[in-house]
């Protein structure tokens, strides 16, 4: 009896994933619509009709993601970052509904175990982070929003990951302090350093020693505001005041703001300060501060699209996807 052509069959002959191949044939997902159309001739052509019980299956039991994202901790008023997961997570809920698949959010401090799942999406994962290590003992496909982080820094090959370019983007801001006058440029940064902190902390330090000047880091125990406020002190007590700092999150630069003007200051003409994530304590700071947008709402959803298509098609190559940041140039630095 000849064999039926399937749709790994329709996938190369397309030039596609297998998992390109199923959405296209239900509708979804992110292709041009020439790709879909010829994906379509081609299953048409070989009489291909998708059977729902072995896409089901294909698909896994459940129909479930999960999703992690690091809590706030004893600090909710750190509002930059409730604010970018909140889109985030506003994002991948619409596009995992829209590609028939349930979110659900998972506890960041316990493996995701509890919950029969597809897959899941860290993101900012922790160093051995407990969901990303259930996963990865269940044999579940799981996409990261920042690279993996090991206790051993052996990291982890061969996984998906969807991120910023913040090697480029650290580098952005800091020839824009520099562009605006900055000589003597710290970075701020907070416990715990995930990858797009130590990505952050690694570009400031090559800046640095290709345009021969001193680095500066100093590190806060949390971002806490409370702890902000004595990362902050130490770089106003402590040796030379810098006259540009790229603080890394947003309660890192508006403790910077307040100890200015406790001490009389002027932001920018005396010290410019730039962050990043795009949040409320940004835009309403005074003056207003310069910051990264990260785009969160296009992080949520390829990450959505990127995990389903490790679920859909189990041989697919791990893959990296880069979301571009845009500089938003406001008061602080201007």
């Amino acid at each position: 009896m000849e064999r039926r052509t399937g749709i790994r069959e329709i996938a190369r002959e397309a030039g596609v994933s297998a998992a390109t191949v199923s959405l296209a044939l239900r509708g979804k997902g992110r292709m041009s619509e020439a790709t879909r159309d010829r994906i379509k001739e081609i299953a048409r052509a070989h009489d291909y009709h998708p059977n729902a019980a072995a896409r089901s299956l294909t698909r896994g039991r459940t129909g479930l993601i999960a999703i992690s994202m690091p809590g706030t901790g004893g600090a909710p008023e750190v509002l930059g970052s409730v604010q970018y997961f909140f889109r985030l997570l506003g994002a991948a809920a619409a596009r995992a509904l829209e590609l028939e698949y349930g979110l659900l959010v998972a506890d960041p401090r316990k493996g995701a175990g509890q919950t029969a799942l597809d897959g899941a999406i860290v993101v900012d994962p922790a160093i051995d982070d407990p969901v990303v290590a259930a996963c990865d003992t269940a044999g579940l496909p799981v996409v990261t929003i920042g690279r993996r982080l090991a206790s051993d820094e052996s990291g982890k090959a061969g996984t998906w990951v969807v991120d910023n370019d913040f090697l480029a983007a650290t580098g952005s801001v800091l020839d824009h302090l520099a562009g605006q006058g900055a000589r003597s440029i710290a970075l701020m940064a907070s416990e715990p350093i995930d990858s797009f902190q130590q990505d952050s902390i690694d570009a400031y330090r090559q800046w640095c020693a290709g345009h021969g000047v001193e680095a500066r880091v100093v590190v806060s125990q949390s971002p806490d505001p409370k702890d902000a406020t004595v990362a902050a002190g130490r770089l106003f007590d402590q040796g030379q005041m810098p006259d540009g700092v790229y603080a890394t999150i947003d309660t890192l630069a508006r403790a910077l703001l307040d100890r200015a003007a406790s001490e009389r200051v002027a932001v920018p003409g005396e010290l410019r300060i730039a962050t990043c994530s795009n949040g409320e304590l940004a835009r309403t700071s005074q003056p207003q501060l310069t910051t990264l947008d990260e785009h969160p709402a296009t992080l949520g959803e390829e990450a959505v699209e990127l995990l389903v298509r490790a679920i859909e098609d189990p041989e697919s190559a791990p893959s990296f996807v880069k979301v571009d940041t845009e500089l938003l140039v406001r008061e602080s630095t201007a």
